[in-house]
């Protein structure tokens, strides 16, 4: 619970997680609250006493009395018990015992006025003394502590004295005072014990109510930081997504003119290429800022596997190309993780050395560890790039940040890699550690614990099975043996597409490859309208208005031609969309469609066709 701000036993309390030790901390803290004007007229009451069993008795007793009254007023008022900051259960005994002591001693010395000050020649004189002493009884048990051990004991040390005395050497109707100071000695026991009871609930009450408005408190902070961080990433989000938007159109503005122009084909060749270098700028930004849309809205589950470390950083370095990428792994280490996010893990922190490393080599590095008794793998990742500075260590793995790119280029990345390695790593439950020195490289590592001993390690994922970012740039990238071949003519191709501006490109493209395109804009009007005889493929875009989706569209195409070649594309493509394309033989391609990868598909086609 959160503890109250007066009281450092509360915060011992929150760290213990007991709510009665919070309580107990309070009750003492109370107990010893320094009661000056309390104090001040209790004495005098006390001189008042001393002084008529002076007058009435005996001097040298009543100073007796009033000299160790005088004592014990001056410990408790001049020299109060301190108590230790912050508490802990043991130093909450002790200052328990110590505050019990000091009450002993103060109830003590007022109790010896019945053996200092009782007369056993003058009945009225008795009778008198036990009065006054039941009095300071009713007043202790209202003063003189809040903790029922400390109080009971008190009362006890107050009223036995009297009770002793006068059943010893006290008259008959003495003795009878004294049985009755027996009862109320029970009664005000069971009076304290009902009283600490309604204090320590009041207590807890008050505590519940101070936690659950610290927790409003804190709730609306984290509320108002999150909306706070929100607002900055879409806001930088907001950036980067409209400079290669700007850029595109620039360029678009200037292929007109040159096209109208009649500029040279240098010139035209030029402006495409940063038309095509920003539009990858833009889906490179959209990929990731979809991966990090799914890893929040936890759309894949996880699933621990045993997953061989070897084959799988094998596989990154090789991605990585230009043999810039080096692996040192034991050929026996097999980790229990999931496949798909741990890969996605590894490929951004490659991707984030290799940007970052213009010369040298990255090392890809694991080596065994023991963890809490088991055995465990530890994942380095190592470059000799430019370093980070100790202060922007931690600033790395938030979202749009980079060292080293305060111009914003975005062929050097959006500064979201690491952001989405932070959140992968918070779902696998892992902790990425890094170390770095600006000038000399950096080391980021984790620790994956190992895969049982009788777990057979899982078939590494295709590239397909990695982020989208990586999947669509790799099948952007990776031209192929067919990607020399062109298209001849003579392929009819389905286009179902609802999207004019996407049909239309599409079906511009498709023209300039010589082959002939349908273009449909439902799934119904497609069924109703085109002759399936007469086509080759068929591009279905999942996300269609009407009651059939792209999907359920395909299914039908396949049903009513079985060698129709389909393929689904959406900007969606997930792992169960990729599955189900497997099932039933159809290729899935992610928007926005890379032109070689469209053209790969139809020189199959073309193939097959013979």
């Amino acid at each position: 619970m959160t503890p109250t701000p007066a009281s450092p036993p509360a915060q011992s309390s929150a760290g213990n997680g007991s709510d009665s030790f919070a309580i107990q901390c309070e009750v003492l803290r109370l107990s010893i609250k320094p009661i000056g004007p309390v104090l001040l007229v209790q004495y005098l009451l006390n001189c008042g006493v001393a002084a008529l069993f002076a007058w009435q008795f005996s001097l040298v007793r009543a100073l007796a009395w009033i000299a160790l009254v005088t004592g014990v007023t001056v410990m408790r008022g001049f020299f109060p018990q301190r108590l230790p900051e912050p508490f802990t259960p043991a130093s909450l005994r002790e200052a328990q015992r110590t505050h019990t002591l000091r009450t002993a001693i103060w109830e003590l010395a007022h109790g010896l006025a019945g053996v200092l000050l009782f007369n056993p020649a003058r009945v009225d004189l008795q009778l008198l003394l036990g009065v006054i002493i039941m009095g300071m009884t009713l007043s202790s048990a209202f003063s003189v502590s809040f903790y029922t051990p400390a109080t009971q004991l008190a009362i006890t040390l107050l009223l036995a004295p009297i009770i002793v005395t006068g059943l010893w050497l006290g008259a008959p109707v003495m003795a009878a005072v004294a049985v009755i100071g027996i009862g109320l000695t029970a009664m005000m026991w069971k009076l304290v014990a009902e009283r600490s009871r309604q204090l320590e609930e009041n207590i807890g009450l008050r505590l519940n109510e101070h936690s659950l408005r610290e927790q409003a408190l804190a709730g609306l902070r984290a509320s108002e930081q999150a909306q706070a961080e929100r607002l900055r990433f879409f806001s930088a989000a907001n950036h980067d997504l409209r400079q290669p938007v700007m850029a595109i159109g620039l360029q678009a503005e200037v292929l007109r003119h040159q096209l109208n122009d009649g500029a040279s084909m240098e010139a035209v060749q030029h402006t495409v290429g940063s038309l095509a270098r920003a539009q990858q700028a833009l889906e490179g930004l959209t990929n990731q800022l979809l991966e990090i849309g799914r890893i929040e809205a936890a759309v894949d589950p996880l699933r621990p596997t045993a997953v061989a470390l070897a084959p799988l950083l094998q596989e990154l370095a090789r991605q990585a190309g230009n043999g810039r990428v080096l692996v040192r792994c034991p050929p026996d280490a097999i980790a229990w993780s999931d496949t798909v996010s741990l890969r996605r893990v590894l490929a951004n922190l490659v991707d984030n050395a290799v940007k970052f490393t213009p010369r040298g080599r990255v090392l890809l590095a694991v080596r065994a560890r023991r963890r809490e008794g088991a055995r465990a793998w530890r994942v380095e990742v190592r470059d000799n790039g430019i370093g980070i500075p100790p202060e922007a260590q931690q600033r790395v793995f938030d979202d749009f940040e980079q060292i080293g790119n305060v111009e914003r280029n975005l062929q050097r990345g959006h500064g979201l890699g690491l952001a989405i390695v932070r959140r992968l790593a918070a779902q696998l439950g892992i902790e990425v550690t890094l170390r770095s020195t600006p000038g000399r490289g950096s080391v980021f590592g984790f620790e994956l614990p190992a895969a049982p001993e009788d777990a057979q390690a899982a078939v590494q994922p295709s590239t397909s099975s990695a982020s989208p970012a990586s999947s669509t740039s790799s099948g952007a990238a990776d031209d192929g043996p067919g990607a020399t071949r062109r298209l001849g003519p003579g392929l009819a191709v389905l286009v179902v597409e609802d999207n004019t501006v996407v049909a239309d490109s599409l079906a511009a493209l498709l023209q300039q490859w010589a082959v002939e395109p349908h273009v449909y804009a439902s799934a119904a009007e497609a069924l109703a309208l085109a002759d399936l005889h007469a086509l080759d493929a068929a591009l279905c875009d999942i996300r269609l208005p009407g009651a059939l989706d792209g999907i359920a569209l395909a299914a039908k195409l396949q049903q009513q031609k079985p060698s129709l070649a389909i393929a689904l594309i959406s900007a969606d493509i997930t792992e169960a969309t990729q599955r189900l394309a497997a099932e039933h033989g159809w290729h899935a391609l992610r928007k926005p469609v890379q032109p070689e990868e469209l053209r790969r598909m139809l020189l199959g086609v073309q193939q097959a066709r013979g």
